[in-house]
């Protein structure tokens, strides 16, 4: 498994931008290799509001296929400019190695 994780800082108070925008189905649910999609807000700071983006693919491969399609830049409306609620953000890649699952009592 593959995961991509992109963390934004936002202007306080205005997390809720950045989240609205994945609160519904897109076109990166309908592309090979897609395992699922998290967004978590981080609680409790002072000043900024953190939006992090979790995405789960099969592979590497999955997730440079999303990356590199049409669909993605459709949705992310390239133009150069982020919006202006996002301070900044970072983004890193992980190669999952270990996954467990609950156990299950009989």
């Amino acid at each position: 498994m593959y995961i991509v994780t992109n963390t934004s800082k936002i202007k306080l108070g205005e997390s809720y931008k950045l989240v609205n925008r994945f609160d519904k189905e897109g076109l990166i649910e309908k592309m090979p290799g897609f395992l699922g999609l998290e967004v978590m807000v981080t609680e409790k700071l002072a000043d900024f509001d953190e939006v992090t983006v979790s995405t789960k693919w099969e592979d590497e491969a999955a997730f440079q296929h999303w990356f590199k399609s049409d669909a993605f830049k459709q949705v992310h409306n390239y133009k150069g400019d982020r919006p202006e609620y996002i301070i900044s953000n970072e983004i890193a890649y992980y190669n999952v190695k270990i996954t467990r699952d609950p156990l299950l009592s009989v």
